[in-house]
């Protein structure tokens, strides 16, 4: 995981965008510098699963990168899941996302459940410790500002 937002989607698809090969880079960069991206970790053996997740409409939490994607740091080990894939916000549906602060250790796995009507419910106090979307990009930009004045930040060119 990324030390950045937390943030659970209904990942419902619009049709998908296609990038040209020549532009996906700069596509990408344009996502991730104007906070338009969402980021997905997956363990090496997890890549079906996150497909079938996706094209099932399942919840799948991902990280909101700061504007450029600067300032992150990845959990974890880089032998076990290497890779992730972006997700552009504008092909999601948030209106029912989940967002906690940076850091909070939702556990979604363990402690969201949602009932055949579609109800989400959520254990352990993470109900609580819930914060809009809104005030989750407003961090993740107060962040990577704090971030370049320590001159640790990041952004990308491109």
């Amino acid at each position: 995981f990324f030390e950045t937002e937390s943030i659970t989607l209904a990942s419902k698809l619009a049709p998908p965008l296609v990038a040209m090969p020549e532009r996906s880079h700069r596509n990408a960069f344009g996502l991730l510098r104007s906070q338009d991206a969402l980021i997905k970790t997956v363990k090496n053996d997890d890549w079906l699963s996150l497909v079938f997740d996706l094209l099932s409409h399942s919840r799948s939490s991902c990280t909101l990168p700061p504007p450029g994607g600067g300032g992150m740091r990845l959990f974890g080990r880089v032998e076990e899941g290497c890779a992730g894939i972006l997700l552009a916000r504008g092909a999601l549906d948030e209106s029912a996302a989940l967002c906690w602060p940076s850091g909070y250790n939702a556990k979604t796995e363990h402690h969201l459940t949602i009932s055949r009507s579609g109800a989400v419910s959520l254990s352990g106090g993470r109900d609580a410790a819930r914060v809009s979307l809104a005030d989750l990009e407003a961090s993740a930009r107060e962040g990577l500002a704090a971030a370049r004045r320590r001159g640790r930040g990041g952004g990308s060119s491109g």
